[in-house]
């Protein structure tokens, strides 16, 4: 339960570095602008692979299954 609301923050805090390089790129005026979107979608990656490494270990340790009706039945 609680590697889910990891992930669920992980995902939120995604979706804010995203928000504010969008608004840094719309606002671009010059070179520290363009540092700012750079430094932002670099946060971006960074949770990604934070949010790979999670899910792995969910998987690894047996806390994240699949749940989903249609697996196992071919």
């Amino acid at each position: 339960m609680l590697l889910k609301f990891i992930l669920i923050l992980l995902v939120i805090a995604m979706l804010l570095s995203l928000s504010g390089a969008l608004k840094n790129l719309f606002r671009d005026q010059g070179k520290s602008e363009s540092a700012q979107t750079f430094k932002w979608l670099a946060i971006r990656v960074s949770i990604a692979v934070m949010i790979i490494l999670v899910v792995a270990f969910g998987v690894y340790s047996g806390q994240l299954t699949i749940s989903a009706p249609w697996t196992g039945q071919y």
